[in-house]
């Protein structure tokens, strides 16, 4: 599970990325996450590739850093 939990939060990385033309840009969670994009997303928070914040992401320049990179 945990290379799934790898690959989901990289995938995050990059769908933010893309979404915010990598600008640092907060975004709200929906109210209900599965477990793995739940998962994913303490992944990212762990690695410090996002910030999370009252049920909002925002990603740090590692995690557009580790997005630019693929």
């Amino acid at each position: 599970m945990a290379d799934q939990t790898k690959r989901a939060a990289r995938f995050l990385m990059w769908a933010m990325y893309r979404a915010t033309d990598g600008e640092c840009r907060w975004w709200g969670l929906p109210t209900k996450l599965n477990n793995l994009t739940n998962e994913a997303i303490a992944y990212a928070v762990d690695r410090r590739w996002v910030v999370l914040k009252d049920n909002r992401v925002c990603l740090t320049d590692a995690g557009r850093d580790l997005a630019e990179r693929g």
